[in-house]
């Protein structure tokens, strides 16, 4: 089995051209039209200022190989993103406590103050629900800022190109353009099968309407 490619800034920067390009055919500018800072700090649990240096070309930080030291890297992350989600709640100034976060998840209080304090090393079972409970993505709490990056890059790029491949089809279907503002969302994969369903369905119709010369030539 391959191990899992790093992340660099060149790959970083080759995705950001794509987003670009996506955004380009969908009739912005660019990149600048479609990401937004502090939704991707947000997103990804990347501090803003860090978002803007790996923007612009900074070497994202990668976990150490040594073991003792990449454990360390990874309750430091976990200890810097649980503690970000528990400050967010504008009813908890201080951040939630330990007990409530603990009570909601199924976990001790005592565990949830070690993952907040770096004492304890994550695992799927205490980050899955934590992440489940504060509605981020899958790995929020555990991703190195490079990974974390790329992933929301790739929806953002992947999120265009639906765009523009809806907006296609409804131009061929005869039908207005589809919508171009990112805020409405892209639309989703089972949203472009119906739509590809529709217009043959459409053009099923049409072709059965369709006068024929002799021979059963359409004219």
């Amino acid at each position: 089995m391959n191990a899992p490619r790093e992340v660099t800034a060149a790959g970083i920067a080759q995705l950001l051209r794509d987003v670009d390009a996506a955004a380009r055919r969908l009739g912005y500018e660019g990149r600048g039209d479609v990401l937004d800072v502090p939704d991707i700090a947000r997103q990804t649990g990347i501090g803003p200022g860090r978002v803007r240096e790996l923007l612009d070309g900074a070497e994202p930080e990668r976990p150490p190989r040594e073991n003792k030291a990449r454990e360390a890297f990874y309750r430091r992350l976990m200890s810097r993103r649980l503690d970000m989600l528990r400050r967010r709640n504008p009813d908890f100034p201080d951040g939630e406590s330990y007990r409530e976060i603990g009570d909601d998840v199924d976990l001790s209080h005592s565990l949830i103050g070690h993952l907040v304090n770096g004492k304890r090393s994550s695992r799927p079972e205490y980050s899955s629900p934590l992440e489940a409970r504060y509605g981020v993505t899958h790995g929020f709490l555990t991703r190195p800022e490079g990974d974390a990056l790329t992933g929301h890059l790739v929806k953002v790029k992947e999120g265009l190109h639906a765009g523009a491949v809806l907006e296609g089809l409804r131009v061929l279907g005869g039908e207005q353009a589809s919508p171009r503002r990112t805020d409405e969302g892209a639309p989703s994969l089972e949203g472009l099968v119906a739509v590809v369903d529709a217009l043959v369905a459409r053009k099923r119709i049409l072709d059965r309407r369709e006068p024929k010369g002799p021979g059963g030539a359409r004219i």
